[in-house]
Parts: structure tokens; sequence; C-alpha cells
């Protein structure tokens, strides 16, 4: 999936703004015709209250909520954005490439695919990740970023005429996350700059 920031924040927003306001008003009408005054037996809602004053109640809830999720969102689309075009620009790709939250490379190695093996293996561990499975038969690698176990990095290595074949990819756990701030690019592109460079 690729990033496009300004659908990302307006879809959010409205998301936000449309479970807010359909929240409140659920509210006011369950909760509403149980609230009484203190001298009255009539409820509250009934008494002054027309169903359109508590629908548009929501409403202006909902608008303000989209307002303030768009308060909180905007800084952090900006600060993803600015994360990607920095990693963009020191590895030299098009922005294009870094916008994409599954992110792979494949890079030609030299030596036996055991000799492969053991050099991607040093190379993932030198990106300080937790290994999960590491299969030098079949030539497979798992593990997951740290701290918070955000992405799946998956390295397989196939053995091919003079050399083997690596390839490496990051994606997110969860169908869910949206942003990842370059994450599952930086974390491609350094595995194969550790691989190359042993």
């Amino acid at each position: 999936m690729r990033r496009e920031y300004t659908k990302l924040v307006v879809s959010l927003a409205l998301t936000v703004a449309t479970f807010f306001a359909a929240g409140v008003i659920i509210a006011m009408l369950y909760v509403g015709p149980r609230i009484t005054h203190r001298d009255s037996s009539t409820p509250l809602v009934v008494d002054q209250y027309s169903f359109t004053d508590v629908a548009l109640m929501g409403v202006l809830f909902g608008v303000f909520s989209a307002a303030f999720a768009l308060a909180i969102l905007i800084p952090i689309v900006r600060h993803d954005k600015r994360r990607c075009l920095v990693l963009s620009q020191s590895f030299g790709v098009p922005l294009g490439r870094v916008l994409f939250l599954t992110q792979s490379i494949v890079v030609q190695a030299s030596g036996t695919r055991q000799q492969v093996f053991e050099r991607a293996l040093a190379a993932l561990k030198s990106l300080r990740v937790w290994l999960k499975v590491q299969d030098a038969e079949i030539g497979c690698i798992e593990a997951y970023t740290r701290p918070f176990f955000a992405s799946r990095v998956t390295v397989k290595i196939d053995e091919l005429e003079g050399g083997c074949q690596v390839t490496a990819v990051s994606t997110p756990i969860s169908g869910l996350l949206i942003l990842d701030f370059g994450r599952n690019f930086e974390v491609v592109s350094r595995f194969a700059q550790e691989l190359r460079s042993t």
C-alpha cells in the first residue's frame, strides 16, 4: 500500500467525525429520555429538545472532533513525509519508492549458500532485530523489528550459478498500520548495505 497523505488525513478525520457524531446522537437519544429535571417527571429530551436538536448537537460535536483529529494528524503525517524524504535523499531513490509500506530488495551475493546465509544473518543482526527463524538448510530467516515488533522481516537465499540471490522483505505485522515513517524501507536498504559490505 502506498501512502497518499491528503486522502489519508481526510479519510481519518471523516471517520473520527462520523463515529463521534453517531456516538453522541445514540448516547443522547438513549440517555436523554431518562434524564429528568429535579422537580419534574417529564424527560428532558421530550420537554426541551427535539430530535433535530439532538442530531444537530451530535453533528456539531462531530465537526469539532474532526477539527481536533486534523490538528493531531497533520503534524504526524508531515513528520512521516519529512522522514521519508530524508530517507529518499540519503539512499538516492525516488520518494515514491519509499512511500510503500511493504518494502523488498534483491541482492546478488557471491559465495556458497552457507556463506551467504551467515553473511545475511550477520547483516540482519546488525539491525538489532529479534530473530524468530534461522534455517540454513532452506536458506530462510525471519525476524521482527525492535522495540515494538511492528514489522516482519523475511530473508530468502536462493542458490544461482556463480553465487546466490538474497531477497529481503519487510512488511508491517498489522494490516491496520498506515504510517511507518519509512521504517520498512530503511530496514531493507540498510540490510542490503550491510550484506554488500561483508
